[in-house]
C-alpha cells in the first residue's frame, strides 16, 4: 500500500475558478492595488494640512531678567548703582482670516522693581491689552484665493481616487485578458490534438498506399514531416497554457510553492458572443469622455493649473492693506502716599480710562513687478500646455 499525503494530494487537485471569483481574487489580493490605494489617504491628510493654516495660535511668554548698572545721576540722595528687576508675561492669540487678513490679541503684563530711591512707584505694575487687524484690499485678498492650497489639495485627493480606479480597471482588465488566454490556449491544444491525429491518419493512409504503389515514397515523407510539425505545434501549445496559467497565478499573487500555486487552474467560464449587444460608437465615445479615470484625473490637474494661474495674477496687484487696533492699559505701584498692586493695574486697564487707537494703509509695489509677472506666464503657459495634453488624450480616447 501506498499512502499519499493529503497536500500533496490536494496539490495535485484543479483549482477551478470563474471569471468572477478571479476578479474578486485579484481585487483582494493584488498588491499594487493595495499600494495605490494609501494615496488617497495620504492626500486626505494634506488637505486637513492646508486647513490648519486658519487655526488659531496661542502664545504664552514668561521672563525674569535682572540689571545692574552705574548711575547717571549725581546726587546724595541717589546710589552710585541702581538694579532693576523686571517680571514680563504675556498672552497673545494670533489667527490668520479666510479673506487675507490676519489678528493679533496680546495680554501684556510687567512688574517692575528697581532699588533707585528716585522712583517714585517700586515696584511698578503695567498691563496692556491690545487687538490688531490686518486686512489686504488688494493683494493676497479673498476667500477662493486664501483657500487655494485647500482646494488643489481636495483636487488631489481626487486625482489620487481616479488614479487608483484606472489601477483597478487595468488590473481587471489584465486579468479579464490573461483568463481568456488561458482558456483560448487550453481550447488551442484541443484544436492542435485534433490536427495532430488528423496528420497521423492521413500519414497511415499515404504509408499504405506507397506500399501497394500508388503513391511515391516521397509522398510518405512530406506526411511524417506534417506530423512532426503538428506535434512541435502541440508541444507549443502545451507550453503556452503553463504561462498563460502562471500569469494568471502571478496575478492572484499566488505564491508557487504554496498549495493554490502548485494546482493547475483551470476556467470554469467559456466566452459567450452576443451580436448586438454592444454600444454603438458614439455612445462608447460618450461614455469614455464623461468616466474615463485617466481625462478626469487631467481635468483636475487643469483646475488646479487655474487655481494657481489666478493666484499669480492676483500677485501682480499692489499690496495694500488696512491696519487697524485698539488698546487699553492700566498703571499701578507703590508709592509714599499708596499702595497699588497687580489687581489696581489691570481694573485700571478694564475701566476704559487710558487707551489707544489706531488706523491706517499700508501699500507696497515692487518697480516693474517683474518676478510676479514672470511666474504669471509660467503658471498661463501651464495651462495651455495641459490643454494640448488634454485634447489628445480625447484624440486618443
Amino acid at each position: 500500500l501506498f499512502f499519499i499525503p493529503v497536500s500533496v494530494a490536494n496539490a495535485n487537485e484543479p483549482l477551478s475558478l470563474t471569471l468572477k471569483e478571479t476578479i474578486e481574487r485579484v481585487l483582494k489580493n493584488n498588491i499594487s492595488i493595495s499600494v495605490q490605494s494609501y494615496n488617497s489617504k495620504i492626500n486626505a491628510q494634506f488637505i486637513f494640512e492646508k486647513e490648519a493654516v486658519f487655526d488659531p495660535t496661542i502664545d504664552f511668554e514668561f521672563t525674569i531678567a535682572e540689571e545692574t548698572r552705574q548711575s547717571t545721576t549725581v546726587s546724595t540722595l541717589s546710589d552710585p548703582k541702581s538694579r532693576n528687576k523686571d517680571y514680563d508675561w504675556d498672552l497673545s492669540v494670533t489667527q490668520k482670516f479666510i479673506t487675507g487678513g490676519d489678528y493679533e490679541f496680546s495680554f501684556d503684563s510687567n512688574k517692575s522693581e528697581t532699588s533707585s530711591s528716585l522712583s517714585s512707584l517700586n515696584p511698578v505694575y503695567s498691563t496692556d491689552l491690545a487687538l490688531t487687524v490686518t486686512q489686504p484690499l488688494l493683494k493676497d485678498f479673498g476667500i477662493d484665493l486664501n483657500k487655494r492650497e485647500i482646494y488643489i489639495a481636495k483636487n488631489d485627493q481626487k486625482i489620487s481616487d481616479h488614479q487608483f480606479t484606472e489601477k483597478v480597471i487595468d488590473t481587471v482588465t489584465d486579468a479579464e485578458n490573461i483568463y481568456w488566454d488561458l482558456v483560448f490556449s487550453i481550447e488551442d491544444l484541443k484544436v492542435k490534438e485534433t490536427s495532430l491525429q488528423r496528420a497521423r491518419d492521413l500519414e497511415k493512409q499515404v504509408k499504405a498506399q506507397v506500399d501497394v504503389g500508388t503513391l511515391a515514397e516521397l509522398e510518405i515523407l512530406q506526411a511524417k514531416s506534417d506530423v512532426a510539425s503538428r506535434e512541435e505545434r502541440l508541444l507549443n501549445a502545451q507550453n503556452l497554457i503553463d504561462d498563460n496559467g502562471d500569469n494568471l497565478k502571478s496575478i492572484l499573487n499566488f505564491s508557487f510553492d504554496s498549495e493554490e500555486g502548485l494546482k493547475e487552474i483551470i476556467p470554469a467560464d467559456s466566452p459567450v458572443f452576443e451580436p448586438g449587444a454592444e454600444n454603438s460608437l458614439e455612445e462608447a465615445l460618450k461614455t469614455a469622455l464623461i468616466h474615463r479615470p485617466d481625462l478626469l484625473a487631467k481635468k483636475m490637474e487643469l483646475e488646479n493649473r487655474n487655481i494657481e494661474a489666478k493666484y499669480n495674477e492676483n500677485q501682480t496687484l499692489p499690496t495694500l492693506d488696512l491696519v487697524g487696533s485698539l488698546g487699553l492699559n492700566g498703571l499701578s505701584g507703590d508709592s509714599s502716599t499708596k499702595n497699588g498692586s497687580y489687581d489696581s493695574a489691570l481694573s485700571e486697564a478694564f475701566s476704559t480710562d487710558f487707551r489707544l487707537w489706531q488706523f491706517g494703509i499700508n501699500l507696497s509695489y515692487p518697480l516693474g513687478n517683474r518676478a510676479a509677472k514672470s511666474k504669471l506666464a509660467i503658471k498661463r503657459l501651464e495651462v495651455a500646455q495641459l490643454l494640448l495634453n488634454i485634447k489628445d488624450l480625447e484624440k486618443t480616447i
